[in-house]
């Protein structure tokens, strides 16, 4: 056997121990970057505002916010949630803590659509709050309305059926959608899905048209 040019395999060894801290210096610069980005929105930057700034798209920035500390994704097994859970934003998972607390404070048995509308609204996301103010549904007036219902009785089960129904559309709304992620606009399209909602019956009697709500958040994610 020809013995190897030793030159060149002294390039060569060279080469791959540059390549190697290349790699290195890549993957410090991705954490790094990663963290600057979700310390923005720590910070109270937007995820449109932070897009737009630093020319990503509002589904990478979202990823990017949503990542674990170092922006790798999970190689371990991941906690079972109903409603395909882990797939959650922060935001939306806020969205549904949200709506917990808010049929607790009004003594409801167990929380309903109508209970993660208010979530949603109180949530104040950057694609869904615009949309719902503009539509005329705000905190006060429906918090006022979902506290005159009937706070029915305590049930085993925290959620409704419509609520679970709800939850579960929200990931068929983000699979349609080409989303690997659920965020806050889908727990809005998930709602407004459903014709035997209770969330539907308020959003119309607060004078607001689901199909047209529909429409704007679709139209606000197509602009971002």
């Amino acid at each position: 056997m020809t013995p190897l040019n030793s030159e060149l395999l002294g390039e060569a060894r060279a080469a791959r121990d540059r390549l190697l801290e290349l790699q290195r210096d890549l993957e410090k610069t991705r954490a790094d970057y990663n963290h600057a980005v979700r310390r923005l929105h720590a910070e109270g930057g937007s995820l449109r505002e932070i897009a737009e700034d630093l020319g990503l798209s509002h589904q990478r920035v979202h990823q990017i916010v949503d990542a674990g500390e170092g922006g790798a994704a999970r190689t371990g097994p991941r906690r079972r949630f109903p409603w395909a859970f882990e797939r959650f934003t922060r935001r939306a998972r806020r969205i549904v803590a949200l709506a917990q607390e808010e049929a607790a404070e009004l003594g409801h048995g167990r929380v309903g659509t109508e209970h993660l509308l208010l979530g949603l609204v109180r949530a104040e996301d950057e694609v869904v709050a615009p949309v719902l103010s503009e539509a005329g549904i705000t905190l006060e007036r429906l918090r006022e309305l979902v506290g005159a219902l009937d706070p029915g009785p305590r049930r085993r089960s925290p959620f409704s059926r419509a609520a679970k129904r709800a939850l579960e559309q929200s990931l068929r709304e983000a699979q349609a959608l080409g989303d690997r992620f659920i965020g806050a606009e889908h727990v809005l399209l998930g709602l407004l899905a459903d014709e035997r909602a209770g969330s539907l019956v308020l959003v119309r009697e607060l004078g607001a048209d689901p199909d047209a709500l529909r429409a704007a958040v679709l139209e606000r994610r197509a602009a971002g």
